[in-house]
């Protein structure tokens, strides 16, 4: 008898259930979907994993899988492999690739609305604090680097006519010979930072940022190429979407990201992917994003980007349309 109590009540809290409209429901599809970062996890990643841990993208409706990328060139191979189906590369990737043909990639969210390229030197160095001071200077480079390109293209349009010195370095040797005196400035991303100031000394280490004097020029966003943006939009909208709650919580809680990075990812220190996340905050969050939304891709911002690269890459013959669709991005924005 005791159990034929249990099945009635049972069936009793079934009703009850139905009728307030909690009845069981088969649940939600989702579509798996394999997201390739720029680079191996690291703290500037933090948002991706944020949206995964809190159930972001599930929530959405999709079954994001994040793998490691070996540079934003390679993160675009891996969408057009089919190794991916969603990029975190950067605007001088997608015009590049776009350029050398075949590719279709396009960005559709751009997180770094700021570059990343910085240029370090020692305060009781080089100093280097404005563009005018680049003319005649040593910079650590590599050979082909696009960040020279970046610094050339920069230096003219400041009006600088003395061109900069770049010195071969391999990228490993930089800040050790930047340390020891060997070469007065090197230049590499500002992610670095925190190693800089830690070999040079912090009160000894001066960052100069070239978007913050000027440079107008787009990085890293999310890509995918054309047949997903019109076989499946809503897919890419979902995946925005999450992905830029995932962005506004790691700016809000910093610390917060950074245990769910290390979590997720072993071997990582905890505040080495905290001031990662600070730096890159400081390329997300702008003036731009507070008013329009993180991920907001401005078209004018746009045209100045690939315009710039497009003087990196003689006789490719591209437009700002061909690189970017921002249909896709959230109808209310997503503020910072």
């Amino acid at each position: 008898m005791h159990w034929m109590r249990k099945t009635a009540i049972a069936g009793l809290a079934g009703v009850f259930a139905a009728a307030l409209g909690l009845a069981s429901a088969p649940a939600q599809a989702q579509t798996p979907i394999t997201f390739s970062l720029d680079f191996r996890a690291l703290g500037r990643h933090a948002a991706w994993f944020v949206a995964l841990d809190k159930g972001y993208y599930k929530q959405a409706g999709l079954d994001v899988s994040i793998i490691a990328g070996q540079g934003t060139a390679q993160a675009i191979q891996a969408i057009e492999a089919g190794t991916a189906q969603i990029a975190f590369s950067d605007v001088a990737g997608v015009v590049a690739a776009r350029a050398n043909g075949g590719s279709t990639a396009k960005m559709v969210s751009v997180i770094y609305q700021k570059a990343p390229y910085a240029i370090f030197s020692l305060r009781d160095g080089a100093n280097v604090r404005s563009a005018d001071q680049l003319a005649g200077l040593e910079i650590g480079s590599g050979a082909g680097s696009f960040t020279q390109k970046v610094i050339e293209a920069f230096m003219a349009q400041k009006g600088i006519t003395t061109p900069a010195k770049f010195t071969n370095v391999d990228p490993s040797a930089r800040v050790g010979m930047l340390a020891a005196k060997k070469i007065p400035a090197v230049e590499t991303f500002v992610m670095t930072r925190p190693g800089v100031a830690k070999a040079v000394g912090s009160s000894n280490a001066r960052t100069y940022l070239l978007a913050n004097d000027g440079l107008v020029l787009y990085s890293n966003g999310i890509v995918v190429r054309e047949d997903l943006i019109k076989s499946k939009p809503d897919v890419v909208k979902a995946f925005i979407a999450a992905s830029l709650k995932g962005w506004k919580d790691t700016i809000a809680k910093p610390e917060e990201a950074a245990d769910i990075v290390v979590k997720l990812n072993k071997g990582l220190e905890k505040d080495v992917v905290l001031e990662e996340i600070q730096i890159v905050g400081e390329l997300v969050k702008t003036e731009v994003t507070e008013k329009k939304g993180l991920g907001a891709i401005d078209a004018d911002a746009m045209a100045s980007s690939v315009s710039l690269i497009l003087q990196t890459l003689p006789g490719a013959k591209l437009t700002a349309s061909d690189v970017y669709d921002s249909s896709l991005l959230p109808a209310a924005p997503v503020l910072p």
